[in-house]
């Protein structure tokens, strides 16, 4: 993918965080809350263009207090190391959202689909 480099373990977390927003909520979130090290991690994760597509969808905020953090205009929260535990569906949906993996069927929603699943982000690889 033209989008991740390197293994991906903090990119999986920050898609599961949204997954987890968008289970709750039934709507994909407007803002992500990261500690510093948290969004140094997730930029080492991401290419620049992987970074660009994120920040397209989301106002990501470097937050001393809070990590993983998902809100939006209407007061909507979702805290990812508190509450349910992402699906791997949710993460890929989340990775398709942000434009990060194509979509997995070219199925009549999507005629222009590749052929076959993309690789899946929920379960990181580690470098070789």
């Amino acid at each position: 993918m033209a989008c991740v480099r390197g293994h991906g373990g903090t990119l999986a977390h920050v898609l599961g965080a949204l997954g987890v927003f968008r289970a709750r909520h039934g709507h994909w979130p407007r803002r992500l809350y990261l500690y510093p090290e948290t969004l140094a991690a997730l930029v080492q994760d991401l290419t620049p263009l992987g970074f660009y597509r994120c920040q397209q969808r989301l106002d990501i905020v470097a937050d001393l207090e809070r990590d993983l953090f998902c809100a939006d205009e209407r007061g909507n929260v979702s805290i990812y190391r508190i509450q349910a535990a992402p699906d791997p569906a949710s993460i890929d949906a989340a990775a398709i959202w942000l434009g990060l993996s194509p979509p997995t069927t070219g199925g009549p929603d999507n005629p222009n689909a590749p052929d076959g699943p993309p690789p899946s982000l929920a379960t990181p690889k580690p470098p070789r």
